[in-house]
Protein backbone atom coordinates (compact mmCIF):
# COMPACT_ATOMS: atom_id res chain seq x y z
CA UNK A 1 0.00 0.00 0.00
CA UNK A 2 1.35 3.45 -0.90
CA UNK A 3 2.06 5.45 2.21
CA UNK A 4 0.87 8.72 0.65
CA UNK A 5 -2.60 7.22 0.54
CA UNK A 6 -2.29 6.18 4.16
CA UNK A 7 -1.44 9.74 5.12
CA UNK A 8 -4.73 11.05 3.78
CA UNK A 9 -6.27 10.66 7.22
CA UNK A 10 -7.94 13.49 9.03
CA UNK A 11 -6.95 14.31 12.59
CA UNK A 12 -8.88 12.09 14.97
CA UNK A 13 -10.34 13.35 18.20
CA UNK A 14 -11.68 10.88 20.78
CA UNK A 15 -12.92 11.19 24.34
CA UNK A 16 -9.48 10.07 25.49
CA UNK A 17 -7.72 12.95 23.73
CA UNK A 18 -5.93 13.58 20.48
CA UNK A 19 -4.89 10.55 18.43
CA UNK A 20 -1.60 10.91 16.55
CA UNK A 21 -1.43 10.09 12.84
CA UNK A 22 1.56 9.35 10.57
CA UNK A 23 1.16 12.88 9.20
CA UNK A 24 1.73 14.24 12.70
CA UNK A 25 4.95 12.26 13.04
CA UNK A 26 6.23 13.89 9.86
CA UNK A 27 4.98 17.35 10.75
CA UNK A 28 6.76 17.42 14.10
CA UNK A 29 9.94 15.79 12.85
CA UNK A 30 9.43 12.63 14.89
CA UNK A 31 10.25 10.54 11.82
CA UNK A 32 11.71 11.10 8.40
CA UNK A 33 9.73 10.01 5.38
CA UNK A 34 12.30 7.26 4.78
CA UNK A 35 11.84 5.93 8.32
CA UNK A 36 8.08 5.97 7.95
CA UNK A 37 8.29 4.08 4.67
CA UNK A 38 10.45 1.41 6.35
CA UNK A 39 7.94 1.00 9.17
CA UNK A 40 5.01 0.95 6.77
CA UNK A 41 6.61 -1.90 4.80
CA UNK A 42 7.43 -3.75 8.01
CA UNK A 43 3.80 -3.58 9.15
CA UNK A 44 2.41 -4.71 5.80
CA UNK A 45 4.90 -7.60 5.70
CA UNK A 46 3.84 -8.77 9.17
CA UNK A 47 7.14 -8.05 10.90
CA UNK A 48 7.25 -7.86 14.68
CA UNK A 49 8.15 -4.37 15.90
CA UNK A 50 9.61 -3.38 19.26
CA UNK A 51 9.47 0.31 20.22
CA UNK A 52 11.91 1.31 22.96
CA UNK A 53 12.41 4.67 24.64
CA UNK A 54 12.66 6.56 27.89
CA UNK A 55 9.68 7.65 29.93
CA UNK A 56 7.63 10.23 28.01
CA UNK A 57 9.52 9.57 24.81
CA UNK A 58 6.17 9.29 23.01
CA UNK A 59 5.87 5.50 22.72
CA UNK A 60 2.07 5.38 23.02
CA UNK A 61 1.50 8.21 20.55
CA UNK A 62 3.92 6.51 18.18
CA UNK A 63 1.90 3.30 18.40
CA UNK A 64 -1.29 5.24 17.68
CA UNK A 65 0.27 6.61 14.51
CA UNK A 66 1.48 3.17 13.39
CA UNK A 67 -1.99 1.70 13.84
CA UNK A 68 -3.23 4.13 11.19
CA UNK A 69 -0.90 2.40 8.72
CA UNK A 70 -2.58 -0.99 9.21
CA UNK A 71 -5.06 -1.66 6.37
CA UNK A 72 -8.72 -1.50 7.38
CA UNK A 73 -9.30 -5.16 6.49
CA UNK A 74 -6.76 -6.39 9.07
CA UNK A 75 -7.78 -6.87 12.68
CA UNK A 76 -5.82 -5.41 15.60
CA UNK A 77 -6.02 -6.48 19.25
CA UNK A 78 -4.66 -3.98 21.77
CA UNK A 79 -3.87 -5.15 25.30
CA UNK A 80 -4.13 -2.19 27.65
CA UNK A 81 -4.63 -1.43 31.34
CA UNK A 82 -7.32 0.65 33.05
CA UNK A 83 -8.78 1.82 29.73
CA UNK A 84 -5.64 3.81 28.86
CA UNK A 85 -5.91 2.95 25.15
CA UNK A 86 -9.05 4.06 23.31
CA UNK A 87 -10.52 2.36 20.27
CA UNK A 88 -10.33 4.79 17.37
CA UNK A 89 -10.58 2.42 14.40
CA UNK A 90 -13.30 -0.10 13.60
CA UNK A 91 -10.76 -2.87 12.97
CA UNK A 92 -9.32 -2.51 16.49
CA UNK A 93 -10.45 -4.49 19.55
CA UNK A 94 -9.25 -3.26 22.95
CA UNK A 95 -8.64 -5.89 25.64
CA UNK A 96 -8.67 -4.00 28.93
CA UNK A 97 -6.93 -5.40 32.00
CA UNK A 98 -6.62 -4.29 35.60
CA UNK A 99 -5.52 -5.67 38.93
CA UNK A 100 -8.22 -7.54 40.81
CA UNK A 101 -8.84 -10.57 42.97
CA UNK A 102 -7.72 -12.99 40.27
CA UNK A 103 -4.06 -13.91 39.99
CA UNK A 104 -1.63 -12.54 37.43
CA UNK A 105 -1.43 -16.00 35.87
CA UNK A 106 -5.19 -16.43 35.45
CA UNK A 107 -5.57 -12.88 34.11
CA UNK A 108 -2.82 -13.52 31.57
CA UNK A 109 -4.38 -16.83 30.49
CA UNK A 110 -7.73 -15.10 30.02
CA UNK A 111 -6.17 -12.41 27.83
CA UNK A 112 -4.40 -15.00 25.68
CA UNK A 113 -7.65 -16.89 25.24
CA UNK A 114 -9.35 -13.69 24.05
CA UNK A 115 -6.57 -13.14 21.54
CA UNK A 116 -6.90 -16.68 20.22
CA UNK A 117 -10.67 -16.23 19.82
CA UNK A 118 -10.24 -12.90 18.03
CA UNK A 119 -7.41 -14.29 15.87
CA UNK A 120 -6.13 -10.80 15.00
CA UNK A 121 -3.54 -9.94 12.40
CA UNK A 122 -1.70 -7.71 14.91
CA UNK A 123 -1.37 -7.67 18.69
CA UNK A 124 -0.31 -4.46 20.44
CA UNK A 125 1.14 -4.40 23.97
CA UNK A 126 1.90 -0.94 25.33
CA UNK A 127 4.09 -1.37 28.47
CA UNK A 128 1.61 -2.84 30.93
CA UNK A 129 2.09 -4.71 34.19
CA UNK A 130 -1.40 -6.11 34.76
CA UNK A 131 -0.57 -9.20 32.69
CA UNK A 132 2.58 -11.31 32.41
CA UNK A 133 4.01 -10.03 29.13
CA UNK A 134 6.80 -12.66 28.89
CA UNK A 135 4.21 -15.45 28.89
CA UNK A 136 2.16 -13.78 26.16
CA UNK A 137 5.21 -13.22 23.98
CA UNK A 138 6.68 -16.68 24.44
CA UNK A 139 3.39 -18.40 23.58
CA UNK A 140 1.92 -16.15 20.90
CA UNK A 141 4.77 -14.36 19.14
CA UNK A 142 5.08 -17.14 16.57
CA UNK A 143 1.38 -16.93 15.67
CA UNK A 144 0.67 -13.19 15.42
CA UNK A 145 2.38 -9.97 14.42
CA UNK A 146 3.27 -7.97 17.53
CA UNK A 147 3.86 -4.28 18.17
CA UNK A 148 5.32 -3.94 21.67
CA UNK A 149 6.67 -0.96 23.60
CA UNK A 150 9.36 -1.08 26.26
CA UNK A 151 11.13 1.38 28.49
CA UNK A 152 14.80 1.91 27.70
CA UNK A 153 16.56 4.09 30.24
CA UNK A 154 20.09 3.40 29.01
CA UNK A 155 21.83 3.06 25.65
CA UNK A 156 21.86 -0.74 25.89
CA UNK A 157 18.46 -1.37 24.33
CA UNK A 158 18.65 -5.17 24.45
CA UNK A 159 19.54 -5.20 28.14
CA UNK A 160 16.75 -2.73 28.86
CA UNK A 161 14.21 -4.89 27.03
CA UNK A 162 15.37 -7.91 29.02
CA UNK A 163 14.75 -5.96 32.21
CA UNK A 164 11.51 -4.12 31.51
CA UNK A 165 9.71 -6.76 29.43
CA UNK A 166 11.34 -9.62 31.36
CA UNK A 167 12.00 -11.19 27.99
CA UNK A 168 14.79 -13.65 27.35
CA UNK A 169 17.00 -13.67 24.25
CA UNK A 170 14.91 -16.35 22.55
CA UNK A 171 11.91 -14.01 22.64
CA UNK A 172 13.85 -10.88 21.69
CA UNK A 173 15.40 -12.69 18.71
CA UNK A 174 11.92 -13.25 17.26
CA UNK A 175 11.38 -9.51 16.78
CA UNK A 176 12.33 -8.17 13.38
CA UNK A 177 12.58 -4.43 13.93
CA UNK A 178 13.50 -2.20 16.89
CA UNK A 179 12.58 1.49 16.89
CA UNK A 180 14.59 3.65 19.28
CA UNK A 181 12.75 6.78 20.42
CA UNK A 182 14.59 9.72 21.96
CA UNK A 183 13.29 12.68 23.93
CA UNK A 184 15.24 15.93 24.07
CA UNK A 185 14.48 17.24 27.55
CA UNK A 186 15.75 20.73 26.68
CA UNK A 187 13.33 21.27 23.82
CA UNK A 188 10.76 18.61 24.83
CA UNK A 189 10.88 17.21 21.29
CA UNK A 190 10.64 13.52 20.46
CA UNK A 191 12.06 11.68 17.48
CA UNK A 192 13.07 8.30 16.12
CA UNK A 193 16.79 8.09 16.80
CA UNK A 194 17.43 4.88 14.87
CA UNK A 195 15.63 1.89 13.37
CA UNK A 196 17.38 -1.44 13.74
CA UNK A 197 17.02 -4.95 12.39
CA UNK A 198 17.35 -7.67 15.03
CA UNK A 199 20.09 -10.21 14.36
CA UNK A 200 21.15 -13.29 16.31
CA UNK A 201 24.85 -14.08 15.87
CA UNK A 202 26.88 -16.62 17.86
CA UNK A 203 24.15 -16.88 20.44
CA UNK A 204 24.02 -13.12 20.98
CA UNK A 205 21.37 -10.57 20.03
CA UNK A 206 22.67 -7.69 17.93
CA UNK A 207 21.01 -4.64 16.43
CA UNK A 208 21.87 -3.74 12.84
CA UNK A 209 21.36 -0.10 11.92
CA UNK A 210 18.97 0.27 8.95
CA UNK A 211 17.75 3.88 9.23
Amino acid sequence: MIITLQLQIFMVITVGGYIFTPEDLLRYGTVTREQLEILNRALLEGKDILIAGTSRAGKTKFVEALIHLVPADRKIAVITAYNEFKQFRENTVVINTEFGQDSLKSRTERVMEKIRRLNPDYVVIDTIHTVHVPTILSRLLDDYTFIVTSLAMSKDIIDEVRHWLRADDDVIAKFDVVVELKRDFRTNTRRVNRIYAVKAEDGKIKLEDIA
